[in-house]
């Protein structure tokens, strides 16, 4: 066998070796899902209505009553009204009465959202029952989405209580932002888009610090050609890592652009590693939405039979249990009819005796 059949052997090893833990991954992650909606289901079936119903008004709309739809979506517009309100509230010049409505707006929603974080900490044990209640609310808590609950109300919270200066106010106004934020919960693209960086995490991270190398390699050569010819535009390495950037990602402001020999060639060596480095990402996230929908539809179609094969399991019984219904009838008509019979003959044997 030659040494180009032996390489091509081993990539086909490593092929299929990488491929075997993919799957074994992807079957982890399945059977840890399983595991889990088991667990929750269970978790709901021994908690109150009430608690689980408010589990469905945060987490799952689509099982939740018609009084926890109400909440969960009234919840969801009050979002979408933040991010409305907090548009016009950086708009200039506001009318007064239009500013004490904002104001006052932020206070009920200040409030709301405090009630939903309390909620949320309330039914942390249905969200995280793999662990004690205990740990399940202190997991949220300090989870990143706890983070966000707590910021999206906390500073407004607080100002209520502390004195207001204006520093304050700047900060309050930038963390306020952080409610828009709470909408990625209902919007199963984003939700898409966290699964697909998780499950390509090594390979988004292997990119990207390709990338990163890039940028530090031409920073530092572009300065070292252009810095005695340009010593006012060229000052510094940061200024080299941001021609870099502004190069590698293509937006090319124009203000810093190599004017020597050297420099224009590498830039141009540069332009063209990028557009082949920049579009790994970008491969790999689509490759990702891809997959994560087609598994979605095979999700989908997998449901879709279970759930009909249940539906013909139960037909199946049915039909069975009225046959051996048939069956006990039938076998109890000549039972019926023999006493009779027997019954009817007594008289005229009687009458003949």
């Amino acid at each position: 066998m030659s040494a180009t059949d032996d390489e091509q052997q081993c990539d086909e090893d490593d092929e299929r070796a990488a491929r075997e833990r993919r799957e074994r991954r992807e079957e982890r992650r399945r059977r840890k899902e399983r595991t889990r909606r088991e667990g929750l289901r269970r978790r709901l079936g021994d908690s109150s209505a009430f608690k689980r119903e408010t589990f469905y008004a945060l987490e799952n709309l689509n099982r939740a009553n018609w009084p926890a739809k109400i909440v969960g979506g009234a919840l969801f517009a009050l979002i979408l009204l933040n991010a409305v309100v907090v548009f016009v509230s950086a708009q200039p010049g506001l009318d007064p009465v239009a500013a004490n409505i904002i104001q006052g707006f932020y206070r009920f929603s200040t409030v709301c959202f405090f009630v939903e974080y309390i909620a949320r900490i309330w039914i942390a044990d249905l969200a995280y029952g793999n662990c004690t209640p205990a740990r399940a609310r202190l997991r949220y808590i300090f989870s990143p989405w706890g983070i966000i609950d707590l910021l999206s109300f906390g500073p407004n919270m607080a100002a209520w209580f502390l004195p207001v200066t204006p520093a304050l106010q700047n900060v309050i106004s930038v963390v306020r932002l952080v409610r828009l934020i709470k909408i990625s919960r209902y919007m199963r693209g984003l939700r898409t888009i966290g699964r697909v960086i998780s499950k390509h995490y090594h390979e988004i991270v292997a990119s990207f610090l390709v990338i990163a190398m890039l940028v530090v390699v031409a920073s530092v050569v572009m300065y070292e050609i252009e810095h005695p010819a340009q010593p006012d535009k060229f000052n510094n390495l940061l200024s080299g890592i941001y021609w870099a950037v502004t190069t590698v990602t293509g937006t090319g402001y124009g203000d810093l652009v190599p004017i020597t020999p050297a420099g224009r060639i590498v830039g141009s060596v540069i332009m063209f590693l990028s557009v082949a480095l920049v579009a790994i990402p970008g491969g790999i996230f689509s490759a990702g939405f891809v997959a994560e929908f087609q598994n979605a539809n095979l999700r989908k179609i997998e449901r879709d039979v279970r759930r009909e094969d249940a539906r013909q399991d139960n037909r199946d019984e049915e039909e069975r249990a009225a046959d051996e219904e048939v069956e006990r009838a039938v076998a109890e008509e000549p039972e019926k009819e023999a006493p009779s019979r027997n019954s009817s003959a007594d008289p005229s044997q009687r009458a003949h005796k």
